[in-house]
């Protein structure tokens, strides 16, 4: 289930956003999700999943903020926030009382996201459940935020970009683990149901740094792109409400439906 956010832009702390803000993304939705307490204990029980026996709550993904008028200042690192206004699209595989929990916590909530030069302050403005298209086993969609796709090799990590076989192969990996997950078993494939194939040239690299300036900072490279997937539509439900890919409750991975 997808929800538009219609954030207002606050100035008190100024209209610099740093390049890098998605994992801070993840962080406000966490406290926002935290600070529902009960709710969120009950929704959790309600739509928790299990895979392996180890129970996962990352249950959502996350576009970036689309701003109403912004300037890229490459020098300085960060974004200038022209405009008053911008979206922020959250999805959320669970259905089991979603709609009423997530339009409760988040209506009239106000947050900061940036770093110790840059940082802006957003208030919640607007939330609103986005209806659900008509999904199909054979469509065009395209990456929001970067898709990750990772392999590990004598202990190193490669981030595959989209035209590598294997990243396909990952894709796919992931979707049917998260199905495991939610369902409690596997989803049985026949041959040739999946497929991925670029929908054209335009393939956009991004480094994005987590965690920055600390000791845990890392950097994850994802690609932006539009592509064709053919898949069940069990999976194609999971990647349109999930992500695709790797790391999407970090905010890799969001799709759209493309024209």
């Amino acid at each position: 289930m997808k929800f538009k956010i219609t954030l207002n832009i606050n100035r008190k702390y100024g209209d610099l956003l740093p390049f890098n803000y998605q994992y801070e993304q993840s962080a406000v939705i966490y406290r926002i999700l935290a600070q529902a307490d009960t709710q969120y204990a009950s929704w959790l029980h309600e739509n928790g999943y299990l895979l392996n026996g180890s129970k996962r709550f990352k249950l959502f993904c996350y576009s970036p903020f689309i701003f109403d008028k912004v300037r890229p200042l490459p020098e300085a690192g960060c974004l200038d926030i022209i405009g008053e206004r911008a979206v922020w699209y959250i999805s959320f595989i669970p259905e089991k009382s979603t709609l009423e929990f997530i339009q409760g916590i988040f209506a009239h909530q106000s947050f900061t996201i940036g770093n110790k030069e840059h940082h802006v302050a957003f208030d919640v403005v607007g939330v609103e459940a986005m209806p659900t298209p008509q999904l199909s086993e054979d469509m065009k969609l395209q990456a929001l935020s970067p898709i990750c796709v990772k392999q590990h090799e004598d202990n190193k990590t490669q981030y595959l970009s989209p035209d590598n076989p294997k990243f396909a192969q990952g894709i796919l990996k992931g979707l049917m683990a998260r199905y495991e997950s939610i369902h409690g078993q596997p989803l049985v494939l026949d041959n040739n149901t999946f497929a991925f194939a670029l929908a054209d040239n335009k393939v956009k690299a991004k480094l994005i740094t987590i965690k920055a300036n600390t000791p845990y900072e890392s950097r994850v490279r994802g690609y932006l792109c539009s592509f064709r997937m053919k898949a069940p539509l069990e999976l194609m439900k999971i990647a349109y409400e999930g992500g695709v890919g790797e790391q999407c409750s970090q905010g890799f991975g969001f799709i759209k439906m493309k024209d």
